[in-house]
């Protein structure tokens, strides 16, 4: 797309057969923002200690084969259900700079998120609730993009991709073509000039949906922030992370440049 830069921030996933890229479009100017860096291309528990400072949360493991489940990979009865969820934080970065100028980084489904540092997941949030908000309040503080594969009573009617402020009620959603075996690139923006998050999701077939939002970042959350993962089932289905990298650079006469890479797998 001709208006993403090269050395902005960029974050990628794939799920399954999905390909997503994430790109934070800085302000200048920014002075003494934190800088983040970690590549994992295989998963191990030595790899997740300290300096990386990589958080688990609730069901969120690291597997035998190197890769993290999200949530608990069980073979269940036709007709059980046991509820799951699991997240994985970044140590804690900085939004903006302390002086203001700017903005420094960047069966159910999955969401990728930012929120306070001390995030943790609420109660009652399995399942649909993605482990990001409480089912008895519905609301969290958070910005996040969601990829849902069960419509609720909240959602649109169809497998779908929402912007997130603060609930699961999405403020914009594009229809999800989730097909296994299919490779689907998702690339979400966030320009802070003019507070924009925009969302472009291109098929295999070439055709391709977009979704933007206006989201004060500054104004919905704290300086000092997480990344994070979350995903949530009742039924057994298995979120994993296959790899991620996460870099945010400290460059004071230039916006702070980030790259934000992950694998994930759905499987059934």
């Amino acid at each position: 797309m001709a208006f993403y830069r090269t050395n902005l921030p960029t974050h990628e996933l794939v799920l399954g057969m999905i390909y997503t890229t994430f790109f934070l479009l800085l302000a200048t100017n920014i002075n003494s923002v934190q800088a983040l860096s970690f590549n994992f291309t295989k998963f191990t528990p030595n790899a997740l200690m300290f300096p990386s400072g990589i958080t688990f949360q609730g069901d969120a493991q690291t597997l035998n084969n190197g890769v993290i489940a999200l949530t608990k990979r069980i073979k269940l009865p036709y007709g059980t259900t046991i509820p799951s969820t699991g997240r994985i934080l970044t140590p804690p970065v900085s939004l903006w700079d302390t002086a203001g100028n700017g903005y420094g980084v960047p069966t159910d489904g999955l969401v990728f998120f930012i929120a306070p540092q001390d995030t943790k997941i609420p109660p009652n949030s399995e399942s649909q609730y993605l482990g990001v908000v409480d089912s008895k309040n519905t609301y969290n503080q958070f910005v996040g993009v969601e990829f849902d594969l069960y419509p609720n009573s909240f959602d649109p009617n169809t497998k779908h991709i929402g912007i997130d402020v603060n609930s699961l009620i999405s403020l914009k959603t594009v229809k999800w073509e989730f097909a296994s075996g299919s490779l689907t690139k998702v690339s979400k923006a966030y320009d802070s000039s003019s507070n924009t998050l925009s969302v472009v999701v291109t098929y295999a077939n070439g055709k391709f949906s977009t979704i933007a939002q206006i989201v004060d970042l500054k104004a919905v959350l704290p300086n000092k922030v997480r990344f994070g993962l979350s995903g949530a089932s009742i039924t057994g289905f298995a979120h994993d992370i296959h790899s991620w990298s996460l870099t945010t650079s400290d460059l004071k006469t230039t916006a702070s440049s980030a790259l934000d890479k992950l694998q994930a797998i759905y499987d059934n």
